[in-house]
């Protein structure tokens, strides 16, 4: 039930579209890609999918990336749109900037940039819809009975809701730029100034009665709440004590609610957070939240205890509950009157509730023994609070499986470092040990058993090195740079090839890896090329290496590789060789999968074996 984020991508090479949305699908699961070739494919995408963001090519046959652009933000004035592209220049990203772009992202070489742009989607979008949930507040709040407005440091109005304005008899158009003295008899202007900013100042809010000045010059007692935000501006809730609703704090409650779920550490203390912001704003009567585990939806928070303990304890999430409902639906449930629907309450006391869905995460309730408490103001406040909490929970969970991540690199190359070391230093001691001795045997008697002891020495060394090699190479990858494989493939047949042995390089490119594994790759393959692909005819063997749309090829004219062994050669030990180790190809996928490639054998165009590593991305292009 995660909720899935779709982005347009319009790019006018198809193969390099679907397979940049294949990347951008595996660095976050929420990603659902779908590909455009042209502008007008891609505005028809637009009207036919809810699209939360687009990444556009720049240089496109019949319409550019700008123009595109220019057309997306008619419509959608909004919606993120990243321009990536190939053709890399200040004059395009200041000409993508001034059209409206969120951003420009040159395409490079290898994986990573697929890593940069799935981050960068992600938080645009998060910030799109953070601005799309501010909206809503300030829709929540213009609604709201409660009259609301925000003072610059000024002490002037910078922002003043419909309720706020009604309140004093003026229009909000009026008010703004205007000092707050205005609001107030000549008599009370001294104790607001005296007392109650140098309150506010100290405390960072102050709440009480105040008397406030109507524009036709009528006085009334004022419910005043007044609260200071981290851009040094002061918000002003005030309420006419006639109005039966005790709402004025709601808009300083939410943002300092948002302010401590954006710096909670940890899931107990987000739903405290919530449950406690919740009493605070909406006044309601009890608040809990459930989350989502092992089939039901489990008490996490509860506003009361003691004799409510257990209430919502467990729900088996195939009960039929608001809860459960409002879960499973992923929309919020308000019921006015608990008796009238056919589900009843876990507390007769309680007459109406309202339930929304945390996402997947869970739910959170509230009831109210009133009926027909809560109106659609509270929906709003409700749904926006549970967003932030929401927001706060998917940033923890993130944290978390970073860090689980990272941490698990670090032991897999910890242990592969220990194994190294004892390999490189527990075996090889003895080895020598027996080397030595070998050679004072030799001194000591002339024996036709002490060769094959000396080529069993050898062996025994070969194999330790490949071991080692075998696990240094299995650590992975975390540091990659741009490596021009030309250079590469010239420096290792210098030393693996035979004189009778030719190689070709069909394509030059570059790729981004390690530049020391990826000359381990190569002269393994060349290696394996020349010892096993040689041809029963007198020429020798001949080996191409090329580029492929998301990695590269190394092919030989040799036998091949019958189609039943091909997933056994890559296993370490497996050789057809009477000398070999069989750890050739097998550092060869440790590399690969290092790095987070894949590497097949297949047939070669000439009938021998064709070597494949895929997943490597492009190192560039248009």
């Amino acid at each position: 039930m995660t909720e899935s984020i779709r982005v347009l991508h319009v790019d006018d090479e198809p193969n390099f579209a679907e397979m940049a949305g294949e990347f951008l699908e595996r660095e976050d699961a929420r990603l659902d890609v779908v590909t455009a070739t042209s502008a007008e494919e891609g505005y028809a995408l637009l009207d036919k999918h809810d699209v939360d963001c687009v990444v556009c090519d720049f240089d496109m046959p019949e319409r550019t990336g700008i123009e595109f652009l220019e057309d997306v933000r008619e419509e959608y004035p909004d919606l993120p749109f990243i321009l990536f592209t190939g053709k890399g220049s200040e004059e395009v990203a200041s000409e993508a900037i001034s059209a409206g772009a969120t951003d420009y992202l040159q395409k490079e070489g290898g994986t990573d940039q697929y890593t940069i742009l799935a981050n960068r989607v992600l938080n645009y979008v998060d910030t799109a819809k953070a601005k799309s949930q501010r909206k809503r507040q300030l829709d929540a709040i213009e609604a709201a009975e409660e009259g609301i407005s925000i003072l610059n440091e000024n002490g002037e109005f910078a922002y003043v809701n419909e309720a706020y304005a009604d309140l004093y008899g003026y229009e909000p158009e009026e008010m703004l730029g205007e000092h707050w003295q205005l609001l107030y008899p000549e008599e009370e202007v001294p104790r607001v100034r005296e007392e109650i900013l140098p309150a506010v100042e100290t405390n960072g809010g102050w709440s009480g009665r105040t008397t406030g000045l109507r524009a036709d010059g009528a006085t009334f007692v004022e419910d005043h709440t007044l609260a200071t935000t981290d851009e040094g501006e002061l918000v002003c809730t005030v309420r006419d004590l006639t109005d039966s609703k005790e709402r004025g704090k709601a808009l300083a409650a939410l943002h300092d609610a948002a302010t401590d779920l954006e710096s909670a550490n940890d899931e107990a203390a987000v739903y405290d957070i919530l449950v406690d912001a919740a009493e605070g704003i909406l006044d309601f009567d009890l608040v809990a939240v459930d989350v989502y585990q092992d089939e039901a939806l489990v008490q996490r928070a509860m506003s009361l205890a003691l004799d409510t303990e257990g209430y919502w304890e467990v729900t088996p999430i195939e009960d039929d509950t608001f809860a459960t409902r409002a879960y499973k639906r992923q929309e919020t449930i308000v019921v006015d009157d608990l008796r009238e629907p056919e589900i009843t309450p876990a507390d007769p006391e309680y007459r109406s509730a309202l339930t929304t869905p945390i996402a997947d995460i869970g739910t959170f309730q509230a009831v109210s023994r009133e009926e027909n408490a809560f109106d659609e103001t509270d929906r709003e406040l409700a749904e926006l609070l549970v967003g932030h909490a929401r927001e706060a929970l998917t940033r923890l969970e993130t944290e978390r499986r970073l860090r689980e991540r990272t941490e698990e690199l670090e032991r897999q190359n910890h242990r592969l470092e220990e194994f190294a070391t004892i390999v490189s230093h527990d075996m090889r001691a003895p080895l020598n040990v027996a080397e030595g001795r070998l050679e004072l045997a030799r001194t000591d008697c002339d024996s036709e058993h002490l060769d094959d002891v000396g080529d069993a020495l050898d062996r025994m060394d070969t194999l330790i090195e490949d071991t080692l090699t075998l696990a240094r190479e299995g650590q992975m990858v975390t540091e990659r740079e741009s490596v021009d494989v030309t250079d590469v493939v010239d420096r290792c047949w210098e030393r693996v090839a035979t004189p009778d042995a030719d190689l070709s390089v069909e394509d030059e490119f570059a790729v981004r890896g390690d530049p020391d594994r990826l000359q381990q790759v190569f002269e393994n393959l060349f290696r394996n090329a020349v010892e096993h692909g040689s041809t029963d005819t007198a020429d020798g063997v001949s080996v191409r290496v090329g580029e492929l749309a998301d990695g590269f090829y190394v092919a030989d004219d040799g036998p091949g590789v019958p189609e039943n062994e091909r997933e056994d050669v890559f296993e370490r030990g497996y050789t057809t060789s009477e000398d070999g180790t069989g750890f050739g190809l097998a550092i060869v996928n440790e590399i690969a999968s290092a790095h987070g490639w894949d590497v097949a054998v297949t047939d070669s165009e000439d009938g021998g074996a064709r070597f494949e590593i895929t997943g490597v991305g492009p190192a560039g292009g248009g």
